[in-house]
């Protein structure tokens, strides 16, 4: 009988730390992509205004919108 209770508290205890694991390496996840996303938005908002000579057919705004939505895609979609 202490067998059988030992191994299913064994079990449930490293399910336990299992779970708590893979969720705070989720959330260290998710704190590094927006870590990167901010970093690289206001990046875009300096490439913009360099940029702005190259594409005339873009406004300010158009162009960092433009920037930020490639930025959301390669950081979010491209996993």
């Amino acid at each position: 009988m202490t067998t059988l209770a030992l191994k299913g508290y064994s079990l449930v205890r490293s399910g336990i730390i299992a779970g708590l694991t893979a969720w705070i390496v989720g959330h260290l996840t998710a704190v590094n992509r927006a870590i990167s996303a901010t970093r690289q938005m206001e990046a875009n908002e300096m490439v913009a205004r360099q940029l702005l000579k190259e594409y005339p057919d873009h406004t300010y705004e158009s162009l960092l919108a433009e920037l930020n939505r490639k930025t959301m895609t390669e950081i979010y979609l491209n996993d």
